[in-house]
This record gives C-alpha cells, structure tokens and sequence, in this order.
C-alpha cells in the first residue's frame, strides 16, 4: 500500500512543479541589473552613481560569496497591477533591504530574510515578499541590498496579490506533499523495524527525518513552524542538519549493503566522508560560515558520488538489495547536479529545476523504502527457508532419537519386568518354604507367625506380579491389587464355619510403588486382624474402602469385632508385631491413622497424601 500512496504523491508533485508557459508580459515588467560590493561599504546613495551590470535573466547567480550585492529594478508601472508584491524565490538569504520613493519624496526601506524573525514578513510567507505601491510610486527604479553566507541566488518575481496567493498554496501543497510523503515513508520503515528489529531500519528512519527536516528547510517551509522567531537558529541549523543527514545515510549505506564484507577500501572512504561531515558540523558550531558552506557543498557532492559509487559496486558484485538502492541514489544524485548547474546559473530557473532536487529526495527516499520492504522480504523468504530445512532436519533427528528411545524403553521395559518376575518368584519360593516350615509345626502359635509371615510376603510379591503383568511400571492398579489380596487373606485366615457380609470399594486408580507396597502390607496386617478377631457368630462383617478425597488417600478397614481402646490397652498393643508394622508404616507413609466405632463396627481409618 505505500508504493500505491507514494507514486500517486510524486505524479501530484510533478504535476505542479512542471514549467508553466510564461506570459508575453513577464520579461518586460521591470529590468534588473545589479553591481557587487566587493568591500562592502557603499549605501544606497553611493551605490547609485555605480554602473550596474545588466541581468537579463532576471536572476542574480554569484555562489558564495562575501560581497554585498546591489540589485536595480527599473519597473514599468503601465503592465503592472495596482495591488503588486515583489517575491524573492529563495529563504535562505540573510538580509534583504528594498529601498524605494513614493510621491512625496520620501524613502521607504523594509528588511527581510534570515537575520529577521518570520513576523517581519507582513505577509506571513516563507519567501522574502514585499508590498510595492506601483500608483503611489515616486520613482520607477528600486533598490535592493542583499547580503548572504549561503550561495548568493537572487531570484525575482513581480506578481499582482491574487497571482501571489495561487501560487502560495501550490507551494504548500508542494512542500505538505513532500513532507508527508517522506513522514510516510518514515512511518512504514519505523513499522518494518519493530517486524524484524533490524538496526539497518532505524538508520534509515533517523536519515529520513535529517532529511525532512533539511528539505523542509531548504524548501523554506519549515522555518515558520520550527523557528520562525529564532534568525540564529534559521541560519546554522540547516547546515548541521545536512550534515547529521549525511552521516545517518553513510551509516545506512555501510550496514545495509555490507560494505565492509565486500570492501575493505569502500568502507574506510564512506568512514572518511562520515569524519568530514562530523568536521562540517564543528565548522558550523564555531561560526566559520562561509567555510562550513563551502565545506557543505563539497560534503554533499562526496556523499552522492560515494554512495552511488558503492551502491554500483554491491549491484556489480551480486548484492540482491543493490538495484532498488542504486536507482534511488540515482534520482538524489540527479536532484544535486540539477540543483547545481541551477546555482551556476547554466539551466534555468524555474519551478522544474526549483523544485527537482527535493523530488529527487522523495524518490530517493521511497525507492529506499521498496529497498528495505525487498530486503524484508528477502529476510523473510530465507527465514522461512531456513525454517522449513531446520524443521525437516529436526524432525529427522527427532525420529531417530524417538525410535531410539522406543528401542531403549522397550529393552528397558523388559528388562524391568524380568526383574519384578523374578522377585515375585523369590518371594513364591520364601512363601512355599514358609508352607514347608508352618506344616511341620505342631505348635498353633508358632503356626500362626508363619502364617502372618507368608500373608505379609504375599502382599509384595503380589504387587511384583501385578507389575510385570502390566504395561505401566511405575504404578499399579489398586482395585485389582486390593480385590486380590483380600481373597488370598480370605483363603488363609477364614475356616468358613460363619457366613461374612463382604464389601470392597476400591476406586479404580493407580497408586505409585512406594505408596502401594506399605499400604498393602497395612491393609495386610489389619484384614488379618479382622479374621482373626474381628468376627462373632451372629453377624460377621468386613469392609474395605479406598478412596481419593481432595489431596488425600483414604483408608478404611471395618469389622464387627469388638475392636479395643488404644489408651487403655497400650502395652498390649506395643507388644503386637503387627500394629507396630501399621504404626511404623502408616509414619512412612507420612499419614494419620484413628480408630473409632460407626454402625456397631469397628473402624480403622488411614488418611495418607496423594503422591504429586
């Protein structure tokens, strides 16, 4: 969209800047001539007995000079309007005296141009511009005198007011198009930047603004909104401008087609012109005016010519972001050597050659523009390049890693379940010896440790079994693991002489191995408990209940025993092996246990935290 915005900008510009056909009048309206005070010392009594020098141009060219500049208009009144202003077609002139007699003899001096602030110009206008009363006029002739350090162009028009205010807008309208159009670029670019933080981009955008604010100045419009009442000001600072533009367009050029990569010398010349623009710069500070100027010429001329130099030499060796920024030094470097040869007074002066030097600058800078948003998409279209092969490299290197994994997981896997096989078949064989040793004892209570002993080992080495049965090694079923154990406890402990009212709820969940080992050998120890103790002839109940709650595991084991108070029998308690086994293992398990009667049963319920 900014190409579209700023083509259609730069076809308005050059439509108003083409040379109009001048009238058959414009050449007859006043003759000019001028004398140059090399010493500087006449007035404007004395000046009038010097011989003043035809100008048949009607422009006044003499570069930069020291001398004051006397310029003579011989008017002729009958082809001028009443109501006629006299136009000096450049700002930059320091001091502009008019001196002329009305009817009763009496002189009127009126002084204009960088030395005053901008409200001594009645006419509120950037351009120097007197009010001349043709009907009260004593004297045809009038006199100016003018003094400048810039380059001594003079310049002048004769035109009535209603032709000095058309022509005013055109020149707003031309100065707000090329101010905006280069503020546009400025913001596209400044957008460009935050896509891709390229240092590259704010180089440019610091350069665009240096040269909007030189242009601006160089133009004339500017100095009404950014110092119309500072004359100082107005006069130094388009000179360090130009210079800090200068400076930020080599620091562009260097980093943005790689100069030092590609050459050595170029890059130490560019670095050169950069120091030469950094001593302007000190010129303009120490007041050496006439110096810095020259010195400004020269920097101006040396910064194209290097530039589009370099900008030739990267398109000869291949650089892709090269032709966009050549063609676009082109169109500046143009600008300057028309602007140049209109200063030297070779080509004329009009609103073509005028005005080229900034069209040259808009050009210049939204070719820049398309070379950075190229340079964008270069940027972007090897990313995505880059990315796609990184991405395809990566996921190669991914399935590889991944199918070594597989094949390192799987060998693990089984390996894992070799062991859990293994100690579940150790654990069989200490629970057949246990078998072996209970059927030769004879002593019911020596029967019963052994018994207790081959419950406990049982409970590991079913979970031992579980594990290597299951696909997942770290965790174990607790519904299956529980609903298990219970019927082998059932088995060992219950004669079957009394009906038992059973009920498991076990929710369905996976529980880590070092949580469901001393759980399961607690769940052992207190089933056991309930076989032996907890039943009665009437009405035998057993219940189980697991459950997740929040952040906690819950336990409970209820029979219909008479139970016991733990305060009250506590030594007895101590002495039992396998509440000691439940206190010590409820303690690892980092959870709380209580014992309470609820609906004629007793209860034991364990509440331990879920493993994260």
């Amino acid at each position: 969209m900014p190409k579209y915005i700023t083509c259609l900008l730069f076809i308005v510009i050059i439509s108003l800047i083409i040379p109009k056909k001048a009238s058959a009048q414009s050449n007859v309206e006043f003759e000019m001539s001028y004398f140059e005070d090399t010493s500087s010392t006449h007035s404007f009594e004395s000046v009038k007995q010097e011989v003043f020098k035809p100008s048949p141009k009607q422009l006044i060219n003499l570069g930069i000079t020291k001398s004051t500049v006397w310029v003579k208009l011989k008017l002729d009144t009958t082809l001028l309007a009443p109501n006629t202003v006299l136009k000096i077609n450049r700002p930059f002139l320091q001091n502009i005296t008019l001196s002329y007699l009305i009817k009763n003899n009496k002189e009127v001096r009126e002084s204009l141009g960088l030395n005053y602030p901008l409200s001594k110009n009645k006419f509120n206008h950037f351009l120097p511009v007197f009010d001349i009363p043709v009907n009260n006029l004593g004297s045809q002739e009038l006199y100016l005198k003018v003094q400048s350090k810039y380059s001594m162009l003079i310049p002048i028009s004769l035109s009535s007011k209603d032709t000095f205010y058309r022509e005013r807008i055109n020149a707003y309208l031309i100065g707000g198009l090329l101010i905006g159009g280069l503020l546009l670029m400025g913001i596209y670019n400044l957008f460009l930047y935050f896509s891709i933080r390229d240092f590259s981009y704010i180089l440019y955008v610091l350069s665009l603004l240096s040269a909007i604010l030189s242009q601006g100045y160089i133009y004339g419009i500017l100095i009404q909104y950014l110092s119309p009442e500072s004359p100082n000001f107005s006069f130094r600072f388009p000179v360090i401008i130009m210079a800090l533009n200068g400076i930020f367009a080599l620091l562009f050029a260097l980093r943005f087609l790689e100069i030092k990569k590609q050459s050595k010398t170029l890059f130490y010349i560019l670095i050169s012109i950069i120091l030469f623009d950094v001593f302007n710069i000190i010129l303009e500070l120490l007041h050496q005016d006439y110096l810095s100027r020259k010195v400004n010429l020269i920097q101006v001329i040396l910064l194209s010519i290097s530039i589009l130099s370099t900008a030739i030499f990267s398109l000869v060796k291949g650089n892709k972001t090269a032709p966009y920024f050549t063609i676009a030094w082109t169109f500046y470097l143009s600008g300057m050597i028309i602007f140049a040869l209109k200063t030297a007074g070779i080509i004329p002066h009009n609103n073509f050659t005028n005005h080229f030097m900034h069209v040259g600058t808009f050009l210049e800078v939204m070719l820049l523009s398309f070379a950075l948003g190229h340079k964008y998409s270069l940027i972007r279209i090897e990313k995505e390049k880059l990315e796609n092969q990184t991405r395809e490299e990566l996921e190669h290197l991914v399935k590889l890693k991944t199918a070594a994994l597989k094949t390192s997981l799987a060998e693990k896997e089984v390996l894992l379940k070799e062991i859990h096989h293994r100690v579940k078949n150790n654990l069989q064989v200490v629970i057949s010896l246990l078998d072996l040793q209970a059927a030769s004892v004879e002593d019911s209570k020596n029967k019963n440790v052994l018994t207790q002993s081959r419950s406990r080992i049982y409970s590991m080495s079913l979970i031992h079994k579980k594990l290597y049965q299951s696909e997942n090694l770290a965790k174990i079923n607790m519904k299956d693991y529980l609903g298990e154990l219970f019927i082998y406890l059932k088995d060992s402990y219950y004669s079957g002489q009394s009906k038992i009212n059973y009920s498991l709820q076990i929710d369905d969940k996976d529980m880590s191995l070092t949580k469901a080992i001393p759980l399961g050998l607690i769940i052992n120890e207190l089933l056991a408990n309930s076989f032996k103790y907890g039943l009665n002839i009437s009405n035998n109940t057993i219940k189980i209940s697991l459950k997740q709650h929040q952040k906690d595991w819950i336990l409970l084991v209820a029979d219909s025993g008479p139970g016991f108070d733990f305060d009250t029998q506590k030594q007895n308690v101590k002495k039992s092996l396998g509440l000691f086994l439940v206190a010590s293992l409820t303690k690892q398990l980092e959870g709380t246990i209580n014992r309470f009667y609820e609906d004629q049963l007793f209860v034991t319920r364990l509440t331990t935290p879920i493993e994260a």
